[in-house]
């Protein structure tokens, strides 16, 4: 009788110790890829005069004085975990949980889904258009990624799809053994979108551009030269608001190459802290036309330069 009554308690014991066990480690409270669903907030269906704040896709129309945005559903962005680092004890270099995040809806305001290693309470940056380039930076929680300025070809659908830079970040609210879901605010602009055309200085007739170049106009050592990549820096504190973009990489002028001669070229440009002046140069079949004009370009704007005045080269 002694025999069993020690066997039964035994069985207590394990039994208990497992469910002790699972209470203090239960598997939403480990980092795992979960499937997480993004909730955006705010009034998404509103146009703004600048380069759209809300979340951005392949599809983006001028209004003329604004520009008005619509996700398709299956459109791509991107993730960091900006909560999460691994270290490398051989290399001493760090992983970066990035990957992929979709639009689940056709309209100006869509969730974005994905499968994420993710924990309750993690932060993550969200990109559009999507980039997985991400990179952290050893010196503290801070990361950056990169992006291109060259090969836009002066169409609003390229800029649409590979230059119209916008960032978020996303909180993760409640996890479980499969999903996650998290909230995000308004993701913001990060480059100004400019709608250039220009006229012949002397007989104001339309310059149709076949080439279009643009560089600062400056006294210092990148005079005649632009950024060809641009450079984000974020860290886990940081609110959409306070992120910005810096120029990288200004070697040479930035040269906008067009399909065939559009009347209109839209081109993504860097945010300046004030104005600037610049250096354009048009080349088509008739030759080429060069001038200069002053603006200040500020994050998020969408800005109309029409009518710039350009000289013909003889």
């Amino acid at each position: 009788m002694k025999k069993h009554i020690i066997i039964f308690l035994c069985g207590l014991m394990v039994v208990a110790g497992t469910a002790c066990k699972n209470e203090n480690t239960p598997e939403n409270k480990t980092v795992q890829k979960r499937h997480l669903t993004i909730k955006v907030q705010g009034d998404e269906g509103q146009s703004t005069k600048v380069a759209p704040r809300r979340i951005p896709n392949a599809t983006i129309d001028d209004m003329g004085t604004t520009l008005s945005a619509e996700w398709t559903a299956g459109d791509i962005a991107s993730y960091c975990n900006l909560s999460r680092q691994e270290q490398d004890p051989m290399t001493e270099t760090y992983a970066v949980y990035t990957g992929s995040l979709t639009a689940a809806s056709t309209g100006k305001k869509s969730d974005l889904d994905g499968d994420v290693e993710c924990l309750e309470e993690d932060y993550l940056a969200v990109v559009y258009p999507a980039n997985n380039t991400f990179e952290y930076i050893s010196a503290g929680t801070q990361y950056f990624y990169t992006f291109p300025f060259t090969g836009q070809d002066g169409t609003l659908a390229r800029i649409a799809n590979h230059y119209n830079q916008q960032y978020g970040r996303a909180h993760v609210l409640s996890v479980t053994d499969k999903n996650a879901e998290a909230v995000m605010d308004k993701m913001q602009s990060l480059l100004t979108v400019c709608k250039f055309s220009f006229q012949e200085k002397t007989t104001g007739d339309p310059i149709p551009v076949g080439t279009l170049t643009i560089s600062y106009k400056t006294d210092d050592g990148s005079n005649g030269k632009y950024p060809q990549t641009g450079k984000v820096t974020v860290k886990v504190t940081d609110e959409n608001s306070d992120v910005k973009a810096e120029k990288e990489d200004v070697t040479a002028p930035l040269t906008i190459t067009c399909a065939s001669e559009l009347d209109e070229v839209y081109v993504a440009l860097l945010p300046e802290i004030a104005s600037r002046t610049y250096n354009f140069t048009v080349t088509n079949n008739s030759g080429t036309y060069t001038g200069t004009a002053s603006a200040w370009l500020k994050k998020g704007e969408f800005v109309p330069a029409t009518g710039l005045k350009l000289t013909k080269n003889d």
